[in-house]
């Protein structure tokens, strides 16, 4: 096999050339070749019908505009580990400026989570770490720019818009980024936003509904697939957690941005979090600090969420997400009841919560009040410091007998010191726990403190 010198790019053709070929073309950016055609390799597999282009960061600055936006999309090799460069991400921000409906995704060589927030807030469509590429999640990501092409030309900004469905007015849906049975969470922009939102949809097929409505907003589109229609008790679920979270103004909890209802779909607008939730960062170790850290901030968020007579029901790594200075943002209020609702209107299931956080009273059908919430924070903050859940089991009944009845397993010995707060937390009588979130917080404190003197004096007594 002959080797293609370094000097040759893989493709260098004019715009007409591009117009006429009969495959969907992509560009790819990098400044080494061999990488390109990896990636090029990469795309072709993922979708076979979409084929790439691939030059150098100089050559793409030498493209007219014309040129550029000829393409279906752009595919952004960035080192964000380069000695002397500037800012990796200034050619993404000016391609933005050049190109603003253009789809660009970012593939990231040294960046990290915080590379991945500025990206997206620069209008990166989407953003992969390099190296951990995986082939289903690019074919997702690629195959609805091939559709596009399909329409016609003075349609096809349209089309991109209607990659993702459904459509609400005002938003451009595109990437699904979570789904369950009853909604669907999308990223999305609007032109009225500054910043990239996590947009929530609930369809409802035609039912009527009444109630609070954004004013002459209009859905379009059909169900969201493979999600059944919304029943009276998820709608209500969903205007509820509507209604909670935009009565709440605290940076633990998540900043309602917009909601709607209407006769097709009910939408939640949050602010988008491009580092991801406390699942994503439980997949690799967490320090003693940082648990701590987050545990005092998940305290923080439960003091505002009861002082508001709100119980979330549903507290878990999932629902914690992180920002970029890493702060813990606590999301969805949808099995969370206000105790000034009679129970029968606020509650849709016996046991609302994930089995592995769920409290045990509300195992056994009874009304969790704010020390469930402090018993799911136990089961998070075992799990930080210790790497592992504190109950589990093969089946949701053994996972049940866990919490009911299984001793409070023991923390490592360089965690002891806080074995006193998680067995305070994971106490099976409500009683014994922490009767408010403040108590809690006071606690830890202290044995922070105590663990901080207790590590100077250690490392007093080795420097002497």
């Amino acid at each position: 096999m002959s080797k293609i010198p370094a000097s040759t790019e893989f493709r260098q053709p004019n715009v007409a050339a591009v117009a006429a070929r009969s495959t969907t073309l992509c560009l790819i950016v990098h400044d080494d070749l061999e990488l390109r055609l990896r990636l090029a390799s990469l795309v072709r597999r993922a979708t076979p019908k979409l084929d790439a282009d691939s030059v150098t960061r100089s050559a793409l600055d030498d493209m007219s505009v014309e040129r550029i936006r000829s393409y279906v999309a752009v595919l952004f090799i960035i080192e964000f580990s380069l000695p002397g460069e500037a800012d990796p991400l200034a050619r993404l921000a000016h391609l933005r400026d050049l190109a603003p409906r253009l789809p660009v995704f970012v593939f990231a060589r040294g960046g990290d989570e915080r590379s991945a927030a500025r990206a997206m807030k620069l209008g990166a469509t989407d953003y992969w770490p390099i190296h951990s590429v995986i082939i289903s999640e690019l074919t997702s990501a690629l195959q609805p720019l091939f559709e596009a092409t399909r329409v016609e030309s003075a349609a096809t900004s349209k089309a991109f818009d209607r990659w993702r469905q459904p459509e609400v007015a005002g938003y451009r849906l595109m990437k699904k980024i979570a789904q369950s049975d009853t909604a669907a969470v999308y990223l999305a922009s609007n032109e009225e936003l500054a910043q990239p939102v996590a947009l929530k949809v609930q369809a409802i097929k035609g039912q009527p509904v009444t109630g609070r409505a954004a004013a002459g907003r209009h859905v379009e589109g059909p169900p969201v697939q493979g999600q059944r229609i919304v029943s009276d008790a998820d709608r209500l679920c969903f205007t509820r957690e509507c209604e909670i979270l935009s009565k709440m103004n605290h940076r633990s909890i998540a900043n309602v941005l917009d909601y709607g209802i209407t006769d097709d779909y009910l939408f939640l607008a949050l602010e988008y979090f491009p580092c991801g939730s406390l699942r994503d960062r439980l997949k690799n170790p967490v320090s003693e600090s940082d648990a701590v850290n987050y545990a005092r901030q998940i305290g923080e968020a439960l003091q505002i969420v009861h002082a508001a007579h709100i119980v979330h029901r549903d507290l878990k790594p999932s629902n914690l997400m992180l920002t970029d200075d890493n702060r813990v943002v606590l999301i969805d209020f949808g099995s969370a009841r206000t105790q000034l609702v009679p129970r029968d209107l606020a509650e849709a299931d016996p046991c609302t919560g994930t089995p592995y956080y769920v409290c045990p009273e509300q195992i056994d059908g009874r009304d969790p009040d704010a020390r469930g919430d402090l018993y799911s924070l136990g089961v998070v903050l075992f799990e930080m410091l210790a790497g592992a859940l504190p109950f589990n089991g093969d089946t949701l009944s053994e996972i049940f007998a866990q919490h009911r009845s299984a001793p409070i397993p023991r923390l490592a010995e360089r965690s002891r010191c806080y074995q006193p707060i998680v067995d305070r937390l994971l106490a099976k009588n409500p009683n014994d726990r922490y009767a408010s979130a403040a108590l809690f917080l006071d606690e830890l404190a202290v044995s922070g403190n105590s663990t901080g003197e207790k590590r100077s004096k250690s490392q007093g007594a080795l420097d002497s």
